[in-house]
């Protein structure tokens, strides 16, 4: 049994619309993101050069979120801690774990690694909470969503190609 195929078949008795809908949904879960959601449009039968910036957009539309919630999280949290006069509690073994790859390889180097380790959903919310500037930190998740989505979408599609 062909699973791709049977999916393709359903998906392909459904309007347009819905596939979309599940390729941004897919793309706003952890894990799947950017580059999952392309390939579930692709085995969707969405064509690849619109599966990918569908896939592209509804990711970065989510981390754009993420990192301007964050943004204003840290910046009440500071000031509450300001205010009552309270010092910084130390980091966590996660938290600084985060810290020394971020003082290594900054941020484009964690934004484009990061995707390795956890979602760029985690990423951005992280590099926010350490301060750094949400254009820097979207620009750097657009730069790893695009090219992840894109390798990944174009990769499947390609290996899709070959094998049916």
């Amino acid at each position: 049994m062909d699973i791709v195929a049977n999916i393709q078949s359903f998906t392909e008795s459904l309007p347009t619309a819905l596939r979309f809908v599940g390729v941004v949904l897919a793309a706003f879960i952890p894990y799947i993101e950017g580059e999952g959601a392309a390939i579930v449009g692709i085995i969707a039968g969405m064509d690849p050069w619109l599966a990918i910036p569908v896939a592209i957009l509804a990711n970065l539309a989510i981390v754009v979120v993420i990192v301007l919630s964050f943004e204003k999280i840290r910046a009440a949290i500071i000031n509450r801690r300001i205010a009552a006069g309270k010092t910084p509690k130390p980091a966590s073994e996660k938290q600084q774990k985060v810290r020394r790859a971020l003082d290594k390889y900054g941020v484009p180097g964690v934004s484009l690694l990061g995707p390795f380790l956890l979602p760029t959903h985690f990423t951005a919310a992280a590099l926010t909470s350490f301060g750094i500037t949400k254009g820097r930190v979207i620009t750097w998740q657009a730069v790893a969503i695009t090219l992840y989505a894109t390798v990944f979408g174009l990769l499947f599609y390609g290996v899709l190609s070959v094998v049916a």
